[in-house]
């Protein structure tokens, strides 16, 4: 796996190399399975260049999203034994910003914010397939051995929300 460790999540130039790949997170509008994009508007904006603009309540999901997962990332360390840092990487034309990889890249982290469908989960099988097919892709481009899924929520403090 080529690595890219100048991209930040959201960046201009993040958004300038995910036009140029196949990205881990559109993989389920490739395979159909996608709740957010059918395939025909992913294939729509890849050959026109136009994404959707991102209204205010997206992009703040959006954020919330990347904070949960920073937070998260310590919890996730302590699981898989491995110190994980946040990376793009690349295999061919294949990419994924992966949440969190492994130094030695054996253990990759995907983190989503906790909704009723994760919770419903009792283990990776039960996860949505759109879920565990970015998952697989972020598998491929890492080489990985395992991917550690977490879902989370923290309130404005930073306190993990258990339920």
């Amino acid at each position: 796996m080529q690595t890219h460790d100048n991209l930040i999540q959201g960046a201009p130039a993040w958004h300038a190399h995910r036009a140029k790949y196949w990205n881990a997170s559109d993989s389920p509008a490739m395979m159909g399975c996608s709740p957010y994009k059918t395939r025909s508007a992913l294939l729509h904006e890849r050959f026109t260049g136009m994404t959707p603009d991102i209204d205010s309540a997206t992009q703040a999901r959006f954020d919330n999203g990347h904070r949960f997962e920073a937070l998260a990332r310590e919890l996730a360390e302590k699981i898989a034994g491995h110190e994980l840092y946040p990376v793009v990487g690349t295999m061919g034309k294949m990419s994924a910003s992966f949440d969190g990889i492994s130094l030695d890249e054996t253990v990759c982290f995907e983190h989503k914010t906790l909704n009723d469908a994760i919770r419903a989960a009792t283990c990776a099988a039960e996860l949505p397939e759109y879920l565990r097919v970015q998952m697989d892709q972020q598998l491929y481009v890492s080489g990985s051995e395992k991917c550690l899924f977490m879902a989370s929520e923290w309130d404005r403090d930073d306190n993990l929300i258990e339920e």
